[in-house]
C-alpha cells in the first residue's frame, strides 16, 4: 500500500511540473513573437551598403549636392565625370588628381610639373605616350574643330614666345586643366582674358 501511495504522489508532482513548464512557454511566446516582429531585420544591404560619393573618394570629395562648402573646381570636376564618356572620364579623373600640384620647370612627376610634363604624365597613366614638349605634342595630335572638342582633347597656347609654348587638357564647357607657372595645376577658362587671345587650337590623341 505504501508503495502505491508513493508512486501516485510522484506521478502527481511530475504532472504538475510539466503543466507549469508548458504554461510558462505559452506565456512567454507572445512576448518573443512581439520582440521578433519589432526588431529590424539585418539584410545584406545593411551590412554592405554602398558609400555615397565613393566614386569621388580618390579626390577626397563628397557629392556636390550634399556639401555646400565644396570648392567650385571640385563641383565642376564632379559634373565633368557625370557627362564624359568612359575614356574621357578616366582621363579627366587622372588629371584632376593633381590639382594644386606646384609648377616646376622641366618637372614630369607628382612633386611638380611643367605644362607639357603634366599632360604627358596624365596620358601615360592611361597607357598613351605623348611627346615631351608642348610644340611636339601639337605637331603629333589630330586637329579638332572648336565645335567638335570634347573632354580629353589637348588645347594649345602661345605665351612667352611665338608658336606653341603651353598646353592643357580640355574638360568641357570651355574649361581646361593645366600646370600654370603661377598657380600650379589648376582649372582655367578658354575665355579668360589672358588665355583667350593666346589660344592656338585643339588636338586629339584619344577618341571615344
Amino acid at each position: 500500500m505504501r508503495r502505491f501511495i508513493l508512486t501516485g504522489f510522484l506521478v502527481c508532482v511530475m504532472s504538475a511540473g510539466a503543466f507549469g513548464i508548458a504554461a510558462a512557454d505559452e506565456t512567454n511566446a507572445p512576448a518573443a513573437a512581439q520582440a521578433a516582429a519589432t526588431s529590424p531585420a539585418t539584410t545584406v544591404a545593411d551590412v554592405a551598403a554602398p558609400t555615397d560619393g565613393a566614386d569621388l573618394a580618390m579626390w577626397n570629395a563628397a557629392p556636390a549636392a550634399k556639401d555646400k562648402h565644396l570648392s567650385p573646381v571640385r563641383r565642376f570636376a564632379s559634373g565633368i565625370i557625370a557627362r564624359s564618356s568612359a575614356i574621357a572620364t578616366s582621363l579627366t579623373r587622372s588629371a584632376m588628381r593633381f590639382i594644386g600640384t606646384p609648377y616646376s620647370f622641366g618637372g614630369t612627376g607628382a612633386g611638380g610639373f611643367d605644362c607639357s610634363g603634366y599632360v604627358q604624365h596624365v596620358f601615360a597613366m592611361m597607357g598613351v605616350h605623348l611627346p615631351r614638349t608642348a610644340d611636339a605634342q601639337y605637331d603629333a595630335g589630330q586637329r579638332v574643330a572648336a565645335a567638335d572638342m570634347h573632354a580629353g582633347d589637348l588645347v594649345f597656347f602661345h605665351t612667352y614666345a611665338a608658336g606653341v609654348s603651353h598646353v592643357g587638357i580640355y574638360l568641357g564647357n570651355d574649361r581646361f586643366i593645366h600646370s600654370s607657372s603661377s598657380h600650379g595645376v589648376t582649372v582655367s577658362s578658354l575665355h579668360d582674358s589672358y588665355w583667350a587671345p593666346r589660344y592656338l587650337g585643339a588636338k586629339r590623341f584619344v577618341t571615344n
